[in-house]
């Protein structure tokens, strides 16, 4: 019996969506600990929440993407927001995307100054150089560099994660006692709310890469699977380290990556391997970040583009000197505000194209023509 779906789609799809979110704060621990750690065992409830919005998300994005076929990978924005809204987010959607992006470049230098104790430039530099090159190649390469990288983050993340639970678990009341007096600067005030802001901040990021990636099949299976794994596999790895944090929280709160102490925990080798995962996890977010900002301005793989995209790295390194930890802590929660309502926005655009029985096709291709 002939299968109609291709395994080696879906696995790109769920790897590059699982790629694209983890980034430096996924990777570092930063953005774990502080929405879901910092909220003890509550955070079991906000990662629930986050998996519902994250596989939703992933497959609306990618079927819809496959069915109307954005050129332009903001302009997927007006579509599910309107005119007047997606204007707005035309201009700031790039504008976030260059945020994150310097997070990664900042994040890159934090990992090899803290582990290795180099130069904080030579990661800047190193990981601005390498998205750069990236990006040159164009989508279809670069989602393939993403979907094999993001299985390989998620497998050892999870091992990671699990053997440092297992090592740390004896200490669990301890961390339970300590939440109860720590001052911590939460980034919503219960755990559930902190979970919407963490899926919240990332449509933001998500939207239009997996809009253009589902461009790229006529298959329905393979975008809707490729979410729906893409979003499973990155909660599973986030709730599993999510916990191995928690387990030593007077500790590792005060970490900049406290992911890369637990795995230096198990074993130096582990720790060494460890780091390499997590410029992986860094590069497979910065790149796609910069192909985005980079694809605003001009058609992927143009001169145009690749001028774009030297100019924005440039940028990029320069706010990259800012401290990674509190570019996190201020750039994601904020917009994750923003991120509430564009997903409110897409369940009333999804619900009412179904309702009209239309794919949203004819609407694009009048946005792009405008």
């Amino acid at each position: 019996m002939k299968k109609d779906y291709s395994i080696n789609k879906i696995m790109v799809f769920a790897g590059s969506y699982v790629a694209t979110i983890i980034g430096s704060g996924f990777a570092t621990g930063q953005e774990i600990m502080q929405f879901f750690s910092f909220y003890g065992l509550a955070g079991l409830m906000g990662a629930v929440v986050s998996l519902i919005i994250f596989a939703f998300l992933g497959a609306e994005s990618l079927e819809r993407g496959r069915l109307v076929k954005p050129k332009d990978s903001m302009k997927i924005y007006t579509l599910y927001t309107g005119k007047y809204v997606g204007k707005f987010l035309d201009y700031f959607v790039p504008f976030f995307l260059f945020g994150v992006f310097v997070v990664m470049i900042s994040g890159a230098g934090a990992t090899l100054s803290e582990y290795y104790g180099l130069n904080p430039y030579i990661g800047r530099v190193g990981m601005a150089i390498i998205s750069l090159v990236s990006v040159f190649f164009g989508l279809d390469k670069l989602s393939g560099i993403l979907g094999k990288i993001g299985p390989i983050i998620i497998v050892f993340t999870i091992f990671v994660g699990v053997v440092g639970l297992v090592n740390n678990f004896q200490y669990i009341p301890e961390s339970i006692e300590f939440l109860k007096t720590a001052q911590l600067s939460k980034p919503a005030p219960n755990a559930i709310f902190s979970g919407v802001l963490y899926a919240a901040y990332n449509v933001i990021i998500i939207i239009g890469f997996l809009a253009s990636l589902g461009g790229t099949t006529e298959n329905r299976k393979d975008a809707i699977l490729g979410g729906l794994l893409g979003a499973f596999s990155l909660m599973l790895a986030a709730t599993v380290m999510f916990l191995a944090i928690f387990s030593r929280a007077e500790v590792l709160f005060a970490k900049s990556i406290p992911t890369l102490v637990i795995a230096d925990g198990i074993s130096p080798i582990v720790g060494k391997v460890f780091s390499i995962v997590l410029i992986m996890g860094i590069y497979s977010t910065a790149a796609p970040l910069l192909w985005q900002c980079s694809n605003r301005f001009s058609e992927d793989g143009s001169k145009k583009f690749k001028v774009s995209a030297v100019i924005i790295t440039v940028l990029g390194l320069l706010g990259g000197l800012l401290p990674f930890d509190k570019l996190v802590g201020t750039i994601y929660p904020y917009t994750g505000y923003l991120g509430i309502v564009v997903i409110l926005m897409v369940c009333f655009k999804v619900f009412s194209l179904k309702k009209s029985g239309k794919t949203g096709k004819d609407e694009m291709e009048k946005i792009e023509s405008r």
